[in-house]
């Protein structure tokens, strides 16, 4: 599932962003970018994501937006100049101050800025605001897909009615045939009516999937109650689409009518739709 949520804290001197997007996977995909994360932060921020979202490949940045953070700071560069030359004539040191000892200058004392457990307990509500957000994000597709997998569901549903009717007749239509086409070898030498009888009720169990049916019908509410449900059930989900996929080819194979085919054909695009909106499922 999409989502997305941003966030922004001050840490110190520094006023830090973090940015949380989460697109389709079939798993949890998780990285963890910025340097203003270090590898505590980066842990705890992991746990936080994972405690939350359970799939979808979820990337968080974490940037430095204070004044200067992603250009110069001019303000700054001329104040560290003046003071600088001040202690340079002060000093009567003859050597010139350059850019390159205004820069060493400026960052002494940044060693300082949070880091570890501090740098976390700052970014702590900025995680939080931000996977909320990306949450309410999820769940307003969330409805969406529940909504289209709800009716690629009632179409199924009414194909497998249409299987039902079209299987009923099945065993009855081939002791028909196999009736019509022994007709002319009654009387033979070697005819066996009890034989042919219980070839002909073989082969009407063979034919019989009322118990795929049964089982197609039990799947199909079950994908009905994952799709309305709260929480994790993509996974559910995945399995409950490839159990009504393994019915509806047993019964194709079963039944070997070209009718009862067509109406499995029908099915099992409407279950591969219903599969690829899974597929965004948390």
């Amino acid at each position: 599932m999409t989502g997305f949520g941003r966030a922004s804290v001050e840490a110190g001197e520094r006023r830090l962003r973090v940015e949380i997007r989460s697109v389709n996977h079939r798993g949890l995909d998780l990285k963890i970018r910025g340097a203003e994360a270090d590898a505590y932060c980066g842990a705890e921020i992991g746990r936080a994501v994972r405690a939350a979202v359970e799939r979808g490949a979820v990337s968080v940045h974490v940037r430095d937006e204070s004044a200067g953070a992603t250009g110069v700071d001019e303000a700054r560069v001329r104040a560290t100049y003046a003071v600088l030359e001040h202690l340079r004539r002060e000093l009567e040191i003859d050597e010139p101050i350059g850019l390159g000892t205004v820069a060493a200058f400026m960052t002494v004392g940044t060693s300082g800025a949070l880091e570890g457990e501090a740098l976390w307990e700052a970014l702590r509500p900025a995680v939080e605001k931000a996977l909320a957000e990306l949450i309410a994000t999820r769940k307003q597709e969330g409805r969406a897909l529940a909504a289209d997998i709800g009716a690629h569901r009632a179409t199924l549903v009414d194909l497998a009615a249409r299987l039902r009717a079209a299987t009923a007749p099945l065993a009855e239509r081939f002791g028909r045939r196999l009736t019509d086409k022994l007709d002319a070898f009654r009387g033979q030498p070697g005819f066996d009516p009890g034989r042919i009888a219980q070839e002909a009720a073989l082969m009407a169990d063979r034919l019989d999937v009322s118990e795929e049916l049964v089982r197609l019908d039990t799947h199909l509410a079950h994908a009905g109650e994952l799709a309305n449900a709260a929480g994790a059930v993509g996974r559910k989900l995945d399995f409950v689409i490839q159990e009504i996929g393994r019915e509806l080819n047993t019964i194709a194979s079963k039944a070997q009518d070209a009718g009862v085919a067509a109406l499995v054909i029908d099915a099992k695009a409407e279950l591969e739709r219903m599969r690829e909106q899974a597929q965004n499922v948390e």
